[in-house]
């Protein structure tokens, strides 16, 4: 087995393996050629050869999340993770992912997110789910008129800061949303090949308040791309505009945090509502992760947190945790841990949610001092988890 960085000139090769994974076959990858161009030169792509040839993949992009309302992380989007039939049961698509994640690292990704094919394959390797997110289906014609639906209007191209500032204010609420470079934005927004893009702004005084996107769908459902509200009226103005659909759209589909208000505002029995994980989360970088922790000024305290990580030996062991003066300090250990867990459950806990109290209480940790638990709740507090983006 050799793994490493495919050359532009096996890409092709590389795009064989996604189409017989992804596509049925299909030659043309039209779609996914399109993504690709989203994403020139914040790609790399490793390659599982055998004597046969390339027989396994990954896709790694650089990515940027924000992490709460002042930070702004760095993050390793996973994706394309595929292995020609012939050669599954082997151990090549795992033996590529491990050579990934110290890829990762040497670039200074101490972060990763995936979207999972199958839990159990990235629990093994790491990661676990993280975040909850909410899908609602709404019968368009139990929607409400509501005169605030007066100040929605298309999205103009002179509009696309406005939509891109709703989007960041709603990222800076949580943990894990993407900061979103303009190709991205165009991919969102512009009209494809086959379809136009439906694009519609609150605006009020001003102020731009909520946004919904949506391309292509049927009759029976359409699912829309976004739907972003900062305020009451905003949603009403926007659930407002869905229900004058209702000649063409029989349900709307979309996908909210675990702490959206729509219930509080609207509810119907018509309404289907979907809770669940749907990504996956792993700290690369034990040390980086940690000291990139940002806790209040007045956080001052020590603790060594014992880790485990089967499939990345540069996190496993003892770390002295220090924060003092809004800073945190990390270095490695033979000390006496006051709190031990896996890297899985670390992840976990970092990214918000589950919460390292709700870990404990599924016995995901062990706390040995009390005080130290307590510290590592302190240095981890933070916003939920969520993500709006497909990998």
């Amino acid at each position: 087995m050799e793994i490493r960085k495919l050359s532009e000139a096996e890409l092709e090769q590389a795009l064989a393996v996604w189409s017989q994974a992804f596509e049925h076959g299909d030659r043309m990858m039209r779609d996914w050629k399109e993504w690709e161009e989203v994403f020139t030169g914040r790609m790399a792509t490793y390659g599982v050869f055998d004597t046969s040839g390339l027989q396994a993949t990954v896709l790694v992009v650089d990515y940027r999340v924000h992490f709460g309302a002042d930070r702004v992380l760095p993050m390793a989007g996973v994706c394309g993770v595929a292995c020609l039939p012939a050669a599954r049961g082997k151990g090549y698509a795992s033996e590529g992912v491990r050579y990934a994640l110290a890829q990762m690292r040497a670039n200074g990704h101490f972060l990763s997110i995936l979207e999972p094919f199958h839990w159990g394959f990235y629990q093994n390797l790491g990661w676990d789910w993280v975040g909850v997110q909410r899908r609602y289906t709404v019968t368009t014609r139990t929607l409400q008129p509501d005169p605030e639906t007066e100040n929605v209007r298309a999205v103009l191209p002179v509009d696309r800061g406005k939509v891109c500032a709703v989007y960041t204010q709603t990222a800076k609420r949580y943990r894990g949303m993407l900061e979103r470079t303009p190709k991205e934005w165009d991919w969102i927004l512009n009209d494809r090949e086959k379809e136009y893009t439906y694009a519609y702004l609150y605006e009020k005084e001003g102020v731009p308040e909520g946004y919904l996107v949506y391309r292509g769908g049927k009759k029976e459902e359409t699912r829309l791309r976004e739907f972003l509200a900062l305020t009451p009226r905003a949603r009403r103005a926007l659930l407002g505009l869905l229900r004058r659909h209702e000649m063409q759209v029989d349900k709307f589909r979309w996908t909210v945090p675990c702490d959206d208000t729509l219930w509080t505002q609207y509810y119907h029995w018509d309404i289907e509502t979907v809770v669940r994980p749907a990504m996956m989360g792993r700290i690369v970088d034990v040390a980086a992760a940690l000291q990139h922790l940002r806790p209040e000024a007045s956080v001052v305290g020590k603790l060594t947190l014992q880790v485990t990580d089967a499939n990345a030996p540069w996190n496993t062991g003892g770390w002295r945790i220090e924060s003092e003066g809004g800073r945190v300090r990390v270095e490695p250990t033979d000390a006496q841990p006051g709190v031990s867990l896996d890297i899985r459950a670390l992840a976990q806990a970092y990214f918000g949610t589950p919460s390292l109290e709700e870990l404990r209480a599924c016995e995901r940790i062990s706390v040995q001092t009390e005080a130290e638990y307590r510290l590592l709740q302190v240095l981890l507090d933070g916003p939920p988890m969520w993500i709006n983006d497909d990998f």
